[in-house]
């Protein structure tokens, strides 16, 4: 391996053999024009990728089927088996060892950042997203990204996974199903369309891992606006309520407007924008480790070299050149013709909707979206974070090479407060109602309430405080080591809503939740209505109980408060069927 100044780039002869024929959508064709404009934008290949040894690939696939790919990479002529010898996944000669490889490159990337020899690592030739355990699937053997988030768990790293993909990143969500530490957003044209048809919004996880499966799957003819609008709203949130120590990502080039398997309008503009934004979250949380692949894309000359040397970019803090090197255009714009692309762009960024008119399928798909993409936030992020973001309380900000990525909202922030704590076990904490002078004096120990960080999670109950929500603490010493936080309701001023309890992890077990959700209703103004929901997304994200687990304590803390569970609204189970809603009436 080499060092380059920007992301470790992984690429070599090995890349091209994964080749399904020339009538494959998914060519190595994509491999010539995107490592020369890499190399015109200064990635050298520090990495060639090879092949991994079986015992690797069956950390995650059947060994049944690693042995079927093998058959048939020797014997393509041989019986299809598994997915293998369809024709998305025609079986070719050394297939094993070309998709070993790709398996290997991601690998080796991986083990490069937790080694410390780089930040970050870019390999264009992953991201094969879709293959599962003992299935070939989507063009897809074997599964190098959920390998290498496997092999940063095996280091007890908890990883954030991204899919910017057209097609959902079902191979990743489901190998990585029961295991809570890593957290999968996929952003990804509707299963109700598209291939594999899956990655809707109530696919959520199950037992303690439910909760950390995301899925934001768009309309046809989404544009730029609206997919960058839900990157921007969900990478960061979701990454400050988890707090990532790894973050590993697929770059899929096939949500572009000119892609032609796909209907989205995304151009390479918005693609560097949320390149930028993974990048800028992997150092906010992530001490900057940060695996980029690449993953879809068949238009190989237009949009995939453009994609990738953006991402390269993005990781390297660095602004595209204003135009196309004229030296890539001459060498490839022969070729590009043969296999019947336009003309070759002349800039690294698009022109608006890729210089395409806006009518109403895509106005109503960008509407649509939008629609969706608030169901998305109301399952997937805490009942405090959402409501704190909804409310102008706090939101989390992004910077990328000095530029402001995403503004944040930080009106608690002024006031210092206390240094975050970590207190053990002893006396039992006093609860009392906290006040905006409490909150500035006091530390809030971790995991008491979302987000992740407690700087972040005390700057956002300071900023509710200032905006009249009630707080009720337990404190121990000088912090707070339990909260419960109730504000006028959105959408019924006169009713009083429940925005979290939470407790530390060591003063668990105690009846602390439930002294501190009493003291709360207790507080609340005479006649006052209250009102609970608790779905998926409240837990903790280091260690959650199972979901069933969950559920049954909040209930029972809201049942030993004269709270009333009622049935779930239809819109509330259409997404998220577990979701508890409870109401205190008015007293």
């Amino acid at each position: 391996m080499s060092s380059t100044p920007g992301p470790l780039l992984v690429f070599g002869p090995r890349s091209l053999a994964y080749d399904f024929g020339p009538s494959h959508p998914l060519t190595p064709r994509r491999f010539g024009p995107g490592i020369d404009l890499l190399r015109h934008v200064g990635a050298v290949p520090g990495h060639e990728p090879e092949p991994v040894a079986d015992a690797a690939l069956l950390r995650l696939h059947l060994p049944g089927y690693v042995a079927a790919v093998r058959r048939l990479s020797t014997d393509p002529s041989g019986e299809g088996v598994m997915g293998l010898g369809l024709a998305d996944n025609p079986a070719f000669a050394g297939m094993h060892e070309a998709a070993g490889a790709v398996a290997g490159g991601s690998l080796a990337a991986m083990e490069a950042i937790l080694a410390g020899r780089t930040l970050h690592a870019h390999h264009p030739g992953g991201g094969l997203h879709h293959a599962m355990a003992g299935r070939a699937w989507g063009f897809c053997i074997y599964n190098d990204v959920a390998l290498a988030v496997v092999r940063a768990r095996t280091e007890g790293l908890r990883v954030l996974y991204v899919d910017l993909d057209v097609h959902h990143g079902d191979g990743v969500q489901a190998l990585s199903s029961g295991d809570p530490g890593v957290l999968t957003l996929s952003l990804h044209e509707s299963g109700r369309y598209l291939f594999p048809g899956t990655g809707f919004l109530d696919e959520l996880g199950d037992g303690p891992a439910a909760g950390s499966a995301v899925n934001m799957p768009f309309e046809p003819y989404c544009g730029e606006a609206a997919w960058l609008a839900a990157v921007k709203a969900l990478v960061p949130t979701l990454a400050a309520v988890f707090g990532p120590d790894v973050v590993v990502s697929q770059h899929g080039a096939d949500t572009h407007a000119w892609d032609p398997l796909s209907n989205l309008r995304v151009t390479t503009t918005a693609m560097a924008a949320a390149a930028r934004v993974v990048d800028a979250v992997a150092h906010r949380w992530a001490g900057g480790r940060w695996l980029a692949t690449g993953g879809g894309g068949y238009e190989a000359y237009r949009v995939v070299p453009r994609a990738w040397a953006l991402t390269w970019l993005a990781g390297a803090h660095r602004e595209p050149p204003d135009r196309m090197p004229e030296t890539w255009r001459d060498r490839w714009a022969a070729e590009a013709s043969r296999f019947g692309a336009q003309r070759l762009p002349t800039s690294f960024l698009d022109e608006p909707n890729a210089g395409q008119e806006v009518g109403s399928p895509q106005r109503t798909g960008e509407e649509r979206s939008l629609a969706m993409l608030a169901r998305v936030r109301a399952v997937a992020l805490p009942r405090l974070v959402r409501e704190a973001e909804d409310r102008g309380w706090w939101a989390p900000a992004l910077a990328w090479a000095g530029q402001e990525l995403v503004a944040g909202i930080a009106t608690g922030v002024g006031a210092s407060g206390g240094a975050p704590g970590t207190p053990t076990r002893g006396a039992t904490p006093t609860v009392r109602t906290a006040g905006l002078a409490d909150l500035e004096r006091l530390g809030l120990a971790p995991r008491v309430v979302a987000p992740f960080d407690p700087r972040d999670a005390a700057a956002l109950l300071r900023a509710a405080a200032l905006d009249g929500a009630r707080l009720v603490a337990a404190v121990s010493d000088s912090t707070i080591v339990g909260v419960a936080v109730a504000a006028p309701s959105a959408n019924e001023p006169a009713v009083e809503s429940l925005l979290a309890v939470g407790v530390a992890p060591s003063f668990r077990g105690a009846g602390l939740g439930g002294a501190l959700l009493r003291a709360l209703v207790d507080g609340r103004p005479p006649r006052t209505p209250m009102e609970a929901r608790v779905g998926v997304a409240e837990r903790d994200v280091v260690e959650p109980a199972d979901v069933e687990t969950r559920l049954e304590i909040a209930r029972r803390l809201l049942a030993g408060t004269g709270f009333v569970v009622r049935a779930t609204p239809p819109d509330l189970a259409r997404d998220d069927p577990r979701t508890l809603v409870a109401r205190l009436p008015g007293t």
